[in-house]
Formats: structure tokens, C-alpha cells, sequence
């Protein structure tokens, strides 16, 4: 049993974990969202405490709140509504940015205690600045690998549709197909637009900063550049619960 189940509700994805008592996140799995409802079925019953949720999609919320109500249980308790994330913003329009960002932030600078840079790539990448105290800079937004992919078959007449399940391990760059050449032109432009953005808002925010990423298209690990960390944004889910329950 766990004292409560987090959740991260992402435009194609849903992350899971347990927590204890002591915060520690637990058997954390990543399904695709359309399996939500077949991932949740044994959490909800081996969790003991409340649903806390980061959500990204409306419609992905409203399954999840009729799937906690069909299992008996309370709504789950969704972060920035039903609590606070307890980070500063000195952005134009705080209200519109996503609460994933937020949180992947709030964990990224705990970690780091000062300044730092997040990256969380999925369906789109975000790569988001926090200054040395604490506060949520802003940062850029692209598309992530598999929209890009999905924009040359839309795009063009004769390119295929190729799917792209991580940029973790990359292609080779010289694609000896057409299928392998998209692979290799989409994960790279990811990973090279995560570099160039972080050499730029150091320049910014100071060369001395961390840089994390997070997300299921997270470019490889680069010890000179970045460090990944799947978990992150769940990590942020449960300081922020865990702050707002303990104050």
C-alpha cells in the first residue's frame, strides 16, 4: 500500500507513482494515455491516501476524474487548482503556463539550490530558465520529435509517417532509408535545439547552471551538458503536495 497515487497527464502519455511517507516516489510507470484507465485499476486500489494529479489535457482530467468516481474514490486533487505550486513567476501571463513546466522547475532547483535550466521533452519541448532565487524565468517552446515526424507525412506528398519512440538511443546520422533518415533528422533537431537554447540562456542566467531534462523524448545523457532525469515533473508534483499538506 502507498499513503497516496501521483499522476502526470501529458497530451499522449500518463506517468504513475506511489509515495510514502517519507515522499519518496515508488514503482513509477509510463503508459500511453489511452491505457490510462488500465494503469490506474490497481493503483487506485493499493494506494490508501488521495489522487493528486499534473495535468496537460482537459479531456485526459475529465477520464481521470470518471475513473476515480467509478472506483468510489475521492476527486483527484489537481495541482495550481486544488493546491498551490509553490514556485515564483516573473512571466507576463503566470496563469497561462502549464503546471507540468512549473513543477519540473520547482524539483530542478531543490536539486540544483540556485539557478538552473529544465528541458522536458514530449509531444512538445519545453526549455524553461530558473533564476539563483528560485524564480520561474519562462523560457521556449517546439515541437517535439514525433510532431515533427507527424508534420512531414502531413506536409508532403510522398514522405512517410514514421513513429518515433525515443530519442534516448539516436539513429545513425547517415539514415540509410527514408524512415531511418527522418528518425535521425528529428531527434537530432531536438537534441541540438536543447543545446543551442541552454548555451543561450546561460549567457542569460549564468554559465555555471545546471540543466536537467525530463520527458519521454529526452535527448541522451551528455555529463557536459545536462543530466537526465525522467521523474522530474512527478518530483515537483510531490514537493508541492507534500508543502501544501506540511506547511
Amino acid at each position: 500500500m502507498t499513503d497516496l497515487l501521483a499522476l502526470t497527464l501529458g497530451n499522449t502519455s500518463v506517468a504513475a507513482a506511489g509515495a510514502a511517507a517519507d515522499g519518496a516516489l515508488r514503482d513509477v510507470r509510463r503508459e500511453p494515455l489511452k491505457r490510462l484507465e488500465a494503469l490506474l485499476g490497481p493503483r487506485l486500489e493499493a494506494a490508501e491516501g488521495p489522487v493528486i494529479v499534473c495535468s496537460v489535457s482537459p479531456p485526459a482530467l475529465a477520464r481521470l476524474r470518471r475513473t476515480t468516481e467509478a472506483a468510489g474514490r475521492d476527486p483527484p486533487l489537481v495541482a495550481g487548482e486544488d493546491f498551490p505550486i509553490p514556485i515564483q513567476t516573473g512571466v507576463d501571463e503566470p496563469d497561462r503556463v502549464g503546471t507540468d513546466r512549473l513543477l519540473a522547475a520547482l524539483a530542478a532547483y531543490r536539486r540544483a539550490g540556485g539557478a538552473c535550466i529544465v528541458v522536458d521533452a514530449g509531444t512538445a519541448v519545453t526549455v524553461d530558465a530558473v533564476d539563483a532565487g528560485g524564480t520561474f524565468l519562462g523560457g521556449a517552446i517546439f515541437p517535439g520529435p514525433g510532431l515533427m515526424a507527424r508534420s512531414l507525412a502531413e506536409g508532403t506528398a510522398r514522405l512517410p509517417a514514421v513513429e518515433i519512440q525515443s530519442a534516448a538511443a539516436l539513429e545513425r546520422p547517415i539514415g540509410k532509408d527514408t524512415e531511418a533518415a527522418i528518425r535521425s533528422g528529428v531527434t537530432r533537431a531536438v537534441a541540438a535545439a536543447v543545446a543551442r537554447l541552454a548555451v543561450d540562456m546561460r549567457d542569460e542566467i549564468g554559465n555555471t547552471v545546471s540543466v536537467y531534462v525530463t520527458g519521454g523524448y529526452a535527448p541522451p545523457a551528455d555529463d557536459r551538458r545536462w543530466m537526465v532525469l525522467p521523474d522530474l515533473v512527478l518530483e515537483g508534483l510531490l514537493l508541492a503536495w507534500r508543502e501544501h499538506r506540511e506547511p
